[in-house]
């Protein structure tokens, strides 16, 4: 994987935390952008539907607004063309209308289990292409959901072996996940690093299997002792460490 964008960036205390971890590559939507605006790393521009998904909101930002003020207000390293979430008919309308718009490295979003026919068109018409809608099935618990999970993950991890590096996937959060795909993105992003906080979760390396795994800080001796933000930034500094690999 060329790059693994740390996202979840909601206020300056996670920005603080990943410059602590030593991360350089950071996605944001519009409305987190205000937390990066002199960011000297990487940064890539998603247009805040998962926002919009799941918080039922009608509108993250308006459309010109959004490309042709945000996209345009510092350099990126890439701008996702705006989508709507679950609806990949519509998203590719947007796209039809947008595409010959001059916008400086527009990605297109194909949503999971869309018409592959649509898949082909983006890859026809962008060199890098996001895959979203996966955060769903990603995030399902339990080990009633592990077979549906490993199913989509084989058809996902088949899809881009057989177009290595020319996508980037939206929310991998899941560590199975990044073993298996890591070696034929481009790129992908995640808040996941943020379990440390939100779960008192530690991701680490398993030294008796060499998987990426992860477990209640408590039940880890060399994590039982850290606090909230160490735990994140260790967990960031996890993730970047393997994508980089």
């Amino acid at each position: 994987m060329q790059k693994f964008y740390f996202s979840g960036v909601a206020s300056k205390e996670e920005r603080s935390m990943l410059e602590q971890a030593g991360i350089n590559s950071i996605l944001v939507d519009p409305i987190d952008l205000k937390h990066v605006l002199d960011w000297n790393g990487s940064l890539a521009l998603d247009s805040g539907a998962y926002r919009q998904f799941r918080q039922k909101l009608l509108e993250v930002v308006d459309l010109e607004e959004y490309l042709f003020e945000i996209a345009r207000s510092r350099s990126f390293d890439w701008v996702a063309a705006p989508d709507l979430f679950a609806e990949p008919v519509w998203t590719l309308a947007r796209w039809n209308q947008i595409k010959q718009w001059g916008i400086p490295n527009l990605v297109p979003v194909w949503m999971w289990d869309a018409p592959q026919s649509i898949l082909h068109q983006y890859l026809d018409e962008a060199p890098l292409v996001g895959i979203g809608g996966c955060v769903p099935w990603l995030h399902l618990q339990g080990k009633e959901n592990l077979e549906l999970k490993r199913g989509n993950l084989a058809k996902l991890k088949m899809l881009c072996q057989q177009r290595p590096n020319r996508f980037h996937l939206f929310g991998l959060c899941w560590e199975e996940a990044i073993e298996v795909l890591t070696p034929y993105l481009y790129s992908a992003d995640s808040s996941h690093w943020l379990c440390g906080a939100r779960k008192g979760q530690v991701i680490f390396m398993n030294s008796r299997t060499g998987r990426l795994s992860k477990a209640p800080a408590r039940a880890l001796p060399f994590a039982k002792d850290w606090n909230r933000e160490q735990r994140c930034i260790e967990n960031a500094k996890v993730l970047a460490q393997f994508a980089a690999a």
